[in-house]
């Protein structure tokens, strides 16, 4: 029990000389899609830029994965989209027999979902896609069985697998803090960090999350938290803080109108 405690003090108190000493916000570090390709997609993999990389498999199925990935891609080929890694889909249908797709986001301020047996994009899929708020995730559940033997795996693989990914819609143009990131980590360094109090800090404190929607007026609303820090003090430091912000530039739209946007950002490593 003493070498349990001994352990939890030194992670809280490396974790507070962490984040004291070197908090910084990144910007995104999740995939992402500009909203007006969606009403295009036809097939899954054609709203999951990035998928190969940011697939969610346990450690042994991701290198499965891959391996599978690497030996159909090399007869044939992939393609480029600026900024987004794109796999034709015949690469995917060549190695994954679908057992079922499901999407869910945010749409009008509600969770909707729907579920396919295939690649192919169902009607009520398609709707989802044409209606989520810009700036929310697309969150995307395949279950699947492997139909692509190698040498390393030859015997034919019959268990269903889930793999999990997760893509943010953006606009064509996102909205802009003043300053950029580097910007973002002092406002956060000097209006959240520095203010809480060492006896507070807990591994959990980098767990914390904000969301919160520029208008487009370039002002901060809607401030919660999205995954919390597990303490109500430094939650409500963290909510003051977003909602304190100075306006951003806010996003716009392929016509150059402004609209709103969700947004996050986290304590910790998380994404944007």
């Amino acid at each position: 029990m003493k070498h349990i405690t001994l352990a939890l003090f030194f992670l809280c108190v490396n974790t507070y000389a962490q984040i004291k000493s070197g908090y910084e916000y990144k910007g995104r570090t999740s995939p992402s899609i500009k909203q007006e390709k969606l009403s295009e997609a036809r097939f899954i993999n054609d709203i999951m830029p990035e998928f190969c990389r940011n697939f969610g498999l346990p450690g042994g199925e991701y290198y499965k994965f891959h391996q599978l990935i690497k030996l159909s891609k090399s007869t044939l080929g992939n393609y480029m989209y600026p900024n987004e890694y794109f796999y034709r889909q015949e690469t995917y249908e060549k190695i994954l027999d679908y057992v079922s797709v499901e999407i869910s986001s945010t749409c009008n301020g509600k969770i909707l979902s729907a579920t396919s047996a295939n690649s192919v994009l169902s009607k009520e899929q398609k709707n989802i896609l044409n209606s989520i708020d810009v700036g929310a995730d697309i969150n995307v559940k395949i279950n699947f069985k492997y139909k692509y033997e190698t040498p390393e795996y030859p015997e034919k693989d019959d268990k269903v697998h889930e793999g999990k990914y997760k893509v943010t819609v953006v606009p064509e143009k996102e909205a802009e803090y003043p300053g950029g990131p580097k910007q973002i980590t002092n406002y956060i360094n000097e209006n959240v960090i520095n203010k809480i109090p060492k006896k507070m800090f807990s591994p959990k404190v980098s767990d914390a999350i904000v969301k919160f929607t520029i208008d487009e007026e370039g002002k901060v609303i809607n401030a919660k938290t999205a995954k919390t820090s597990s303490n109500v003090i430094i939650d409500k430091l963290l909510i003051d803080a977003i909602n304190k912000m100075p306006s951003w530039k806010p996003a716009e739209n392929t016509k150059g109108i402004k609209i709103k946007q969700e947004y996050s950002i986290p304590l910790g490593s998380d994404g944007c």
